[in-house]
């Protein structure tokens, strides 16, 4: 089942980092994303005041091979992008994982990005990869399309649930073989073994709850611990 994940990428990890760390108040859109390598961003919004900030910008970035207005609409300008044989980064990672992006706005010195990925497997190549080349991504949520809006990012899951889940995760606690244990995952989040390992049952049993088919295994709701 396709996933689909908010992204937040420093500026510098991507497009138009200088124009988004000098002007606070510069808000870019990108739409048309595609993911063919050097065609993958070729359009994005921004509000015509900052058109001379984004110029200044294209016109410093090796990444870009030529760019123009195409249009202007409401106060916005569109600006098609043209990118060089050598951009690649996060856009590369993103081709060669299978990732769409279904949104993207760069502002406050980062781009928050909402990705589609085929399944869960191509999410974590994607971070993964990321993480090898050295990009700050840090993903803020990921659900499944499919799941009915009722059900919430959380899937019945408590804040600190979710966030024990979530690091185990990325630690490795669910690997074959594991590349962390039940005692060093403890001592990352400060708390006892058994506080732990009691999060992570009830946050599995909360995520099973609502994911499973309705003949599965009834529960109540999930506890604060």
């Amino acid at each position: 089942m396709s996933v689909i994940a908010t992204v937040v990428v420093a500026a510098e990890d991507f497009v138009l980092d200088a124009a988004l760390t000098s002007n606070p108040g510069i808000r870019v859109t990108l739409e048309r994303v595609v993911p063919t390598g050097s065609a993958f961003v070729p359009y994005f919004w921004a509000s015509d005041d900052s058109v001379a900030a984004i110029e200044r910008a294209l016109r410093s970035s090796a990444d870009v091979a030529s760019f123009r207005v195409v249009d202007e609409v409401d106060g916005r300008v569109l600006v098609r992008v043209d990118w060089s044989d050598e951009e690649g980064g996060i856009l590369d990672v993103l081709s060669e994982t299978g990732g769409t992006v279904l949104d993207a706005v760069g502002e406050n010195e980062a781009w928050t990005f909402q990705l589609r990925f085929p399944d869960h497997r191509d999410l974590t190549a994607f971070y993964r990869q990321c993480a090898d080349l050295g990009l700050g991504v840090e993903v803020r949520s990921v659900h499944n399309p499919g799941f009915p809006a009722s059900v919430g990012l959380d899937f019945g899951m408590s804040p600190v649930q979710r966030e024990t889940l979530r690091l185990a995760f990325e630690r490795g606690y669910f690997d074959v073989p594991r590349r962390v244990n039940l005692t060093e995952l403890a001592a990352e989040l400060g708390v006892s073994d058994t506080a732990a390992s009691q999060r992570l049952r009830r946050g599995i049993r909360a995520l099973l709850d609502t994911t499973l088919p309705e003949e599965g295994p009834e529960g109540g709701p999930a506890g604060d611990e």
